[in-house]
This record gives structure tokens, C-alpha cells and sequence, in this order.
């Protein structure tokens, strides 16, 4: 069955989208699909394959066949010259009807011209290697959750996200991993490689102020090799840490969720899992702000999951996987 592109998409149009498309368009979207558009709004940048992973799909070939009929409908976008590009995979961004229905501001337009003009910009950003450094590691955690009963990655923010609860300009992530109804709640620092390691140690005196704000206080740097991170933690066991759990890891160490995790000043590595635990679901309301919720999706899609809290209540298990 063919898909009738509007003309909107097939040219940079400067009007908005009429609302009349909108409305047929979101009647259109299935539960999943829309799943994926809050992720990419969230995280800017995906692949087919991570998608898939996080639950889009059983099969890469079924998750593309269902992207490419949501970028040819103008919810997202292809985004080429990335990194993934060099592989098969394909990533994704956001389209013209999911900037619009997806905005940081609820009363702004967004016309299709100036949503290829920010996947434009994207594509070029600086920090773009840091962004897929962190999608990658974040996905890396969700589908090692999948194949641990009692495992969940119950929360992934984005700078986006993060900044409703810090207020900071510094590009923050956080997570809260879930292992035995245990909560292990933190903050995340990608490596881009591009700045001086003593440059990015710097940054723990944002997460200070970070932990005396919101309590939550466990860092985890990754950097992007095994000398970045040697050099990275001489400089951090120079800088003032007290009040902070600060660990530092690369990827080949291993997988996150494995005892790769090295804390300043010490020899020994630690699973993620043997980091402090939070004692609750994080933020308590009195340290987000009350004016904008944080609206980050679950990033695993599973229709069958009875409520996002189930795996931490320790009510629902995700089944095994093929």
C-alpha cells in the first residue's frame, strides 16, 4: 500500500502545518509509534536498531518498514552523516508533524522548514558525538534490564529533561537503574573526547551543587578510552568530590551494567548495582520545578507492563526475549 506524502514534506514549506493534517495524521498513530516520537523528541537521535532494542519492534526489518512509513507521513526524519552512518543502521530524528506535536515551547509553531533546519544543525552540532555516546550507553542499560528479571532502566532524561529539575546550562543526564527493587539513582557524563580532561573534570563542581539541590549524588563519568579515563581521574582526584559518589568507566571496560565502575581514590571497580542505592523514586516534587513536569517517556515500550513503577514494585517481570 503506498503512502500519499503531503506537499508540505516534500519541500522546506515556511507555513504551519494545517491543523486538519494534524488531527488525521494523529488518528493515524498507533501506541508504539508514538512511543517512538516522544523518544526522539527526548533524545534527539536514534537508531533503528536501538529502537528496536528498547521494544519498537521485534525485528529490525518490521521497525524499518514502520520508521520509514513515519518519516514519509513527516513525523521523523532521517539523519544522515552521523556516526551510525558509517553502518547499516539508520538514525532517526524528528519530522515535521513530530517537532510540532512534540514542542519545548506548547504554544509555538513549528513550520517544516525550520524542523529540517534543526535536524540540519543537529547533524553538525559539536556535541553531537556526546549525545550518541550517551543514547548508546543508556541503551546498553535497557536491554541488559530485559534480560534480568527484576531489572528495569525506569528513568532516562536528556539534558532536556534535566534541565526542569536544575536549572543548569551544563548538559546534564540522569538514570535511575532498577535491580531487586533496589533504585540506583544517578547523574551521567558522556566524554565527546573533544575538550582536555582537566576541562571535563571541571564539571564536577556542577554536580556538587547538583547533589546539594536535589540529593541525589552519584556521578558517573565515561570517558571515551582507557587514557582519557586515566587522565580524566588524576585530575578528578585533584578537584573537591566530598558529598559526591564519583566513578569512572570506558567502553572497554565492558558493559555498563558490569563491575567496570572505578570510585576516585580507589583501586577496585563496582558493578552499577553496587553504587548507593536511592531510597525513593527521584526527584521528590520539592526539587522539580512545579511549572513544567518532566515528561521523559519510559524508555523501554512494553504495552504489556501494568504502570511504569510495576518492575521496581516488584509486580512485573519482562519476559524473556527471543
Amino acid at each position: 500500500m503506498s503512502t500519499t506524502y503531503h506537499s508540505q514534506f516534500t519541500v522546506p514549506s515556511t507555513r504551519p502545518i494545517p491543523v486538519e493534517l494534524l488531527l488525521a495524521e494523529s488518528g493515524r498513530m498507533r501506541l508504539r509509534d508514538w512511543w517512538a516520537v516522544e523518544m526522539l523528541a527526548e533524545h534527539r537521535v536514534l537508531t533503528t536498531a536501538q529502537l528496536t532494542a528498547l521494544g519498537f519492534a521485534t525485528t529490525t526489518a518490521s521497525a524499518t518498514r514502520r520508521l520509514a512509513i513515519l518519516a514519509r507521513r513527516g513525523w521523523i526524519d532521517r539523519l544522515w552523516n552521523t556516526r551510525a552512518a558509517a553502518t547499516a543502521d539508520t538514525s532517526w530524528c524528528l519530522g515535521p508533524i513530530g517537532a510540532q506535536l512534540t514542542p519545548l515551547d506548547e504554544d509555538r509553531d513549528v513550520t517544516p522548514a525550520q524542523a529540517y533546519r534543526a535536524r540540519d544543525r543537529l547533524r553538525e552540532h559539536a556535541g553531537l558525538p556526546g549525545l550518541l555516546q550517551a543514547n548508546t550507553f543508556f541503551v546498553d542499560l535497557a536491554t541488559h534490564a530485559l534480560t534480568k528479571p527484576g531489572s528495569d532502566l525506569r528513568t532516562w532524561w536528556s539534558p532536556r529533561t534535566c534541565r526542569h529539575v536544575t536549572a543548569a546550562r551544563h548538559a546534564a543526564w540522569h538514570g535511575e537503574y532498577i535491580h531487586d527493587r533496589d533504585r540506583h539513582a544517578f547523574w551521567y557524563q558522556p566524554d565527546p573526547g573533544e575538550i582536555r580532561p582537566a576541562d571535563l573534570a571541571d564539571h564536577v563542581h556542577t554536580y556538587r551543587r547538583l547533589a546539594e539541590q536535589t540529593g541525589l549524588a552519584t556521578l558517573l563519568f565515561h570517558a571515551a578510552d582507557p587514557q582519557r579515563e586515566q587522565d580524566l581521574r588524576r585530575y578528578l582526584e585533584r578537584r573537591n568530590t566530598r558529598h559526591l559518589t564519583v566513578v569512572t568507566s570506558n567502553p572497554e571496560r565492558g558493559h555498563p551494567a558490569d563491575p567496570v565502575w572505578q570510585p576516585i581514590g580507589e583501586t577496585h571497580r563496582l558493578a552499577l548495582t553496587d553504587l548507593p542505592p536511592t531510597p525513593e523514586q527521584w526527584p521528590p516534587d520539592t526539587v522539580t520545578f512545579k511549572e513544567v513536569r518532566p515528561r521523559a517517556p519510559h524508555p523501554i515500550y512494553d504495552p504489556e507492563r501494568p504502570y511504569n513503577e510495576s518492575v521496581a514494585d516488584g509486580e512485573y517481570h519482562y519476559p524473556p526475549r527471543p
